[in-house]
């Protein structure tokens, strides 16, 4: 009895099946003729599917072919491979017998290995499963940075995307120019599934062997399933997930592209006054919270000091006054983040200055969000504090907009507004007397888009509450008028008030601080390139949208700044 492989069933080519496969050649003989023509030599991506193989048994045809001379001495295309670890055996046994074979060039990335194991240490192995913010996360560390790596010096590259396999790639051009940067062909682009299959079977092509299991889209073995009959190509990838998620970021196109150029001179000015305050004061600290205004500061400081592993280090301890209340996501991802760093991080804790009755509560439920001031003073006495190092920046609210970047705090740690000195061609006073200090905010002059714009660049890892995540929430109107309404998180220390309504959205958070006066927004920004295009349309200021402490009034912020909190 003879059996029939699924693939040989599936094998049901167009009826322009030929024109398909002459188009498919023109369209790489343009790509490689492009190649010879700048010197820069394009690449083929492949996850060793059904499509990928194909490219690649049609361009070792070309690199065969009689005038193959016209792309000169060296053939000007070859293949990369991005191996997440997360690969099924059928996958890793066809790259070794594919390299064995090709007479292509083969390339194999691999994710940064600390990254991926501080993912797994933190989330678990499974952790993609948990939100789409993890899974997306995941996907960054093990695919979309090791594709930067891959795609680093060519000017073009080649992918198998077809628009018939989804819903989303239903409008993917046979060549996307998007990405001035790095022209993307897609070859295959009008072929059916049934042409892929009939290509291989009459070329003898050699294919993954999950074909045959019913995986028309192979990936990670743990985010990828077999479909049923009926199903769509893509199904099986992520197949817990809402359909409009299901792209790793390989292959997402902003539609709009912003220019980094700016984050350059941003960035210098940064390390510029972090080794100002290294030269110029005695016992500095970094204010570090584990959010992200901080962490894209403590990048550009381990960029001017370097880290212990490469023989650097910060000149100064990280310092976090700790409400007893910030959400644990943020906290665990604050210690993780200096261990990695080898950083000295000394937490000072709200509940400390409660016990020794330097802060008492009006009610138990209070928020003590205000109360930080009197913690801080007293770290700065125990520790004799000469500068402390801050992420805030003055397009976040009407406080900090007219702050100085070294703001001078009196014997009382308040800001005296007459008593700031002008910083005029960046020329800063740091005189003092004994028992005062300055508060030093070196990225003033960034945006919240400059900050996702930099994480983006960075590759600045989070806490996984900045992305979306389901959560249990309630709406709750707000500000000094009450005209606003936040998105209140359900919480044992924010429960709902009689007559709300729990609702469970996909949120994020814009900022992070203590849990009874943060808020989220509601969102399906999975990665920070997802953000950067939110904040643009954003007509709110990250706390004005977020934070319940500054809604009091609008003079909140300032006046918890002359008390010497900020």
């Amino acid at each position: 009895m003879t059996t029939t492989s699924p693939l040989t069933l599936q094998a049901n080519p167009s009826p322009d099946f030929d024109a398909k496969v002459q188009s498919a050649l023109t369209a790489l003989r343009h790509a490689l003729d492009h190649a010879a023509q700048t010197g820069q030599p394009v690449t083929q991506a492949s996850s060793l599917g059904a499509e990928d193989v194909v490219i690649t048994h049609l361009l070792e045809t070309l690199k065969a072919s009689a005038n193959a001379s016209r792309w000169g001495s060296r053939f000007p295309a070859d293949v990369f491979v991005l191996n997440t670890g997360k690969l099924h055996a059928e996958t890793l046994t066809l790259l070794e017998t594919s390299r064995a074979s090709s007479t292509l060039t083969w390339r194999v990335f691999e994710p940064a290995q600390e990254q991926a194991i501080a993912f797994i240490k933190t989330h678990g192995e499974l952790a993609m499963r948990e939100s789409l913010a993890l899974r997306k996360s995941c996907c960054h560390i093990r695919k979309v940075e090791p594709l930067g790596r891959a795609l680093a010096g060519y000017g073009a590259w080649i992918t198998g995307m077809r628009a018939e396999q989804s819903a989303a790639r239903a409008e993917v051009p046979s060549i996307d120019t998007s990405d001035t940067a790095c022209t993307k062909y897609n070859p295959l682009v009008d072929w059916t599934w049934g042409d892929v299959l009939h290509y291989i079977l009459i070329n003898q092509v050699a294919y993954n062997a999950l074909i045959d299991q019913f995986y028309p889209s192979i990936g990670c073995e743990p985010c990828t399933r077999a479909v049923s009959l009926g199903e769509d190509f893509r199904a099986g990838r992520w197949w817990w997930e809402d359909e409009r998620a299901k792209e790793c970021g390989l292959h997402v196109t902003e539609h709009k592209k912003l220019s980094n150029a700016h984050l350059d001179a941003l960035e210098e000015e940064t390390i510029f006054i972090l080794r100002e305050v290294a030269a110029v004061f005695e016992r500095p600290a970094l204010l570090f919270s584990g959010g992200k205004d901080s962490l894209v500061l403590l990048k550009c400081a381990e960029k001017a000091f370097g880290s212990k592993t490469n023989g650097g280090g910060l000149p100064y301890p990280l310092l976090m006054i700790d409400t007893g209340h910030n959400y644990q996501e943020v906290t665990d991802f604050r210690d993780l983040r200096a261990q990695e760093l080898g950083a000295k991080l000394i937490v000072r804790s709200v509940e400390d200055s409660m016990a020794r009755g330097t802060v008492r509560l009006r009610s138990p439920d209070e928020p003590r969000n205000a109360h930080q001031s009197v913690t801080l003073l007293e770290a700065i006495e125990e520790f004799r504090f000469d500068a402390l190092i801050g992420g805030a920046r003055r397009d976040e609210e009407k406080a900090p907009a007219k702050e100085r970047i070294f703001s001078h705090r009196d014997s009382f740690g308040q800001w005296q507004p007459k008593n700031q000195r002008p910083e005029l061609w960046n020329l800063f006073n740091t005189r003092r007397a004994p028992d005062e200090h300055f508060r030093v905010f070196p990225i003033s002059n960034w945006t919240e888009l400059d900050i996702w714009q930099y994480i983006a660049r960075e590759s600045i890892a989070l806490p996984s509450i900045y992305y979306t995540h389901e959560r249990d929430v309630v709406v709750r109107r707000g500000g000094a008028d009450g005209s606003s309404s936040l998105l209140v998180p359900v919480t044992p220390l924010t429960p709902p008030r009689a007559g709300e309504t729990v609702v469970r959205k996909n949120v994020r958070f814009r900022t992070v601080g203590d849990i009874t006066c943060t808020a989220p927004v509601e969102s399906l920004a999975a990665n920070a390139f997802d953000i950067v295009l939110e904040t643009i349309t954003a007509d709110i200021s990250e706390r004005g949208a977020t934070r319940m402490d500054d809604q009091t009034s609008d003079a909140s912020m300032e006046k918890r700044k002359k008390e010497g909190y900020f």
